[in-house]
């Protein structure tokens, strides 16, 4: 019994140690993902202090009462902008007025509202607007302290969200992609298109307080989380081939090209990339949508060709890890399931 045991000892070293080998051959040449990918995950985990410390910046997110998408300056004129931040003072304010010069331009400003300060679109009422002598007048939908306090917990609820996603100030792309998962991690979509709270509209702040949208809401709220870090993006929207239904989407601009992604189709793939930072060509694909057919900002006035191939290596996660200490991104494909690795 014991020779048996003493050979079986023997035996069972002889096998670990031809495995060990073969095992450390195979990680030396980077063919285990697995075993790296834990070594990264390791890492972050036991010297994350040291590392924020030492190579990361901490985003320390403010809640920026002035933001507005590019395109909006396209589309009414550059001047839009310090009315509009005017009107987002006056309404974070709760004041009645704020300088616009016309009727117009109110509406103007509201339309920017949707996504560029979504809780003034939500309790501005738009059937109430004045203008006179260059000043508009601002009516509101509910009572002045119920509404300081809906603007208060506006502004912690998006303070908490970018703050617990974004915790250092890196690559656009890499924060872009961080907001991404947040939001379709917190977010349901409304199939019947049905507000469960009737007193809000279908607008990106309803998306924003009760976790729950449909594609133009949850679009214009991330829209919103992006601008508030300093990230360009709008929306952009499209018909099916065969016009048997619409859809809206994010478009973002990185380093000067532009890019679609999807938050409302990634909640039904919470930790995947296969929605992000798309080309026009596979938009198209993942949708089966006509191109011919797609508005940028809602507006004539934008027409954008999204070309740029840089993430097509992302596009086939299924799952992925971002390892900042090494700059890469490691995946795990759609197809049969390979491991990837993306470095930035």
């Amino acid at each position: 019994m014991r020779k048996k045991a003493i050979i079986f000892s023997l035996v069972f070293v002889v096998i670990l140690s031809i495995t060990i080998f073969f095992y450390t051959k195979n990680s030396h040449n980077n063919s285990n993902y697995e075993k790296d990918n834990n070594i990264a995950q390791i890492n972050n985990n036991t010297n994350d202090e040291k590392h924020q410390e030492k190579d990361f910046v901490p985003l320390d997110y403010k809640f920026n009462p002035h933001v507005i998408s590019k395109e909006y300056l396209k589309i009414y004129g550059s001047e839009i902008e310090d009315l509009f931040y005017g009107f987002c003072d006056a309404v974070l304010d709760v004041q009645d007025s704020f300088k616009c010069p016309s009727v117009e331009r109110f509406n103007q400003i509201l339309e920017i509202s949707k996504n560029c300060l979504p809780v003034a679109s939500q309790y501005v009422s738009k059937e109430k607007i004045r203008v006179e002598n260059g000043i508009g007048y601002i009516s509101y939908n509910i009572e002045k302290n119920e509404l300081r306090e809906n603007i208060e917990k506006f502004k912690e609820k998006v303070t908490k969200l970018i703050s617990s996603s974004v915790p250092y100030k890196e690559d656009s792309f890499i924060m872009a992609m961080e907001l991404l998962k947040a939001v379709a991690n917190k977010d349901k979509f409304d199939v019947g298109g049905d507000a469960p709270n009737k007193a809000l509209k279908l607008q990106p702040y309803r998306a924003i307080m009760d976790d729950i949208g449909i594609c133009q809401e949850i679009s214009g709220e991330y829209i919103y989380y992006l601008l508030q870090i300093g990230i360009n993006a709008t929306t952009c929207s499209g018909l099916s081939k065969n016009k048997s239904f619409s859809h809206m989407w994010t478009v973002i601009e990185l380093d000067g090209e532009h890019y679609h992604v999807d938050p409302t189709h990634t909640i039904d793939h919470k930790d995947s990339l296969a929605f992000f930072c798309l080309n026009d060509a596979m938009r198209i694909q993942y949708g089966d949508l006509d191109v011919n057919s797609f508005s940028f900002a809602e507006s004539s006035k934008i027409n954008y060709k999204v070309n740029s191939e840089r993430f097509k290596d992302l596009w086939g996660a299924q799952t992925y890890t971002i390892d900042r200490n090494n700059r890469k991104i490691y995946m795990k494909t759609f197809y049969k399931g390979e491991d990837k690795e993306y470095a930035y």
